[in-house]
């Protein structure tokens, strides 16, 4: 894969995110605001959870909660709308592996989480002081193996519910119970025995102590990176194999290719980008064409 293309797909899918509000807002704004209310609930003075206060413990704990958000909120809705789009399940013929729009998506994803957990961590030294990480190499392998394991989940929501209002509601229907018994909201000592074993195989969970071990100084636990990186491979196993990521990824060729192409004479320096800004039938012989392509190349 060229690295020129690899960029142009990247910039791409770092546009159509900041389009969506509610992958925006749910991954940078809403762990900082839930941070600042459960830390001031629980955030007692002599009181400790995990062997920190209660500050501290949700400081670290809500930089899990941006990595569900974008694996259970931003992504799916956004990864379903290449599955649902009719000109995608029309093309087959490209030059573009299925993998370059998978590692775009992904290269986006680590770029906004990595930007809302340094708005977190910003925000939080002033009113909720925290201790440096004890182990900042044990701290970044539980952010990326959990990261990953997150946004293969979301691929796997989007290729089951290729719709963007079905893998939307279906993120949101996720992701506030795997919130709830995580951690990362009430500690699991005050929840009740029943949810504490159903917390067991809540992957946020996992993640969460992921980042607080190292951090609070308890070591790197393997089995919590073990279960998250077996959850990213078998939720993997489907997007990967679904013949739609492969209709992304020539959609997405033949929208690049275009996208460079003069309209109208050859002399033209007006591209389909700009074309699309203007009323005309320009765009919409273009998107024909687009469509007599892949369907040649399914003949």
């Amino acid at each position: 894969m060229r690295p020129a293309l690899f960029a142009k797909l990247t910039w791409l899918e770092a546009k159509l995110f900041l389009r969506e509000p509610l992958a925006v807002g749910f991954t940078i704004a809403y762990p900082l605001v839930v941070m600042f209310v459960i830390a001031g609930v629980f955030n007692r003075p002599g009181e400790e959870i995990r062997g920190v206060g209660g500050a501290a413990y949700y400081v670290v704990s809500n930089i899990a909660v941006v990595i569900a958000a974008m694996g259970l909120i931003a992504l799916p809705p956004h990864a379903a709308s290449y599955f649902e789009r009719g000109v995608i399940r029309r093309l087959r013929a490209s030059s573009v592996p299925a993998t370059a729009v998978i590692l775009a998506q992904a290269a986006v994803c680590f770029g906004v989480a990595i930007a809302a957990t340094v708005v977190l961590l910003g925000a939080a030294r002033p009113a909720s002081p925290y201790p440096v990480p004890q182990s900042v190499p044990g701290v970044v392998l539980g952010f990326v193996v959990g990261l990953i394991s997150f946004l293969a989940l979301g691929l796997l929501i989007a290729a089951l519910f290729p719709t963007t209002r079905s893998a939307q509601s279906v993120g949101l229907v996720l992701f506030f119970p795997l919130y709830l018994i995580s951690g990362a909201a009430p500690p699991l000592s005050v929840l009740p025995s029943a949810m504490r074993l159903v917390a067991d195989f809540d992957p946020l969970n996992y993640a969460v102590r992921a980042l607080q071990d190292p951090w609070f100084g308890y070591g790197v636990t393997v089995s919590n990176l073990v279960v998250l990186a077996a959850i990213g491979v078998v939720s993997g196993v489907e997007p990967c194999s679904s013949s739609g990521a492969a209709d992304a990824a020539s959609a997405l060729s033949v929208l690049l290719r275009d996208f460079a192409e003069p309209v109208g004479n050859p002399g033209s320096r007006t591209s389909v980008a700009a074309a699309l800004r203007f009323p005309g039938d320009e765009p919409i012989n273009r998107w024909r064409r687009i469509g007599a392509v892949g369907r040649r190349g399914t003949g």
